[in-house]
């Protein structure tokens, strides 16, 4: 029998979400991440 577990990680729901100075993506540098 196999089990297929999908698992994502994301970012805190309690984190302030910061974007990159040139607005190309989110900052995920010293962020809290969930699963």
């Amino acid at each position: 029998m196999k089990i297929l577990v999908a698992v994502k990680r994301v970012i805190d729901y309690n984190v302030k979400i910061r974007v990159k100075p040139d607005h190309s993506d989110v900052d995920l540098t010293n962020v809290k991440m969930a699963l």
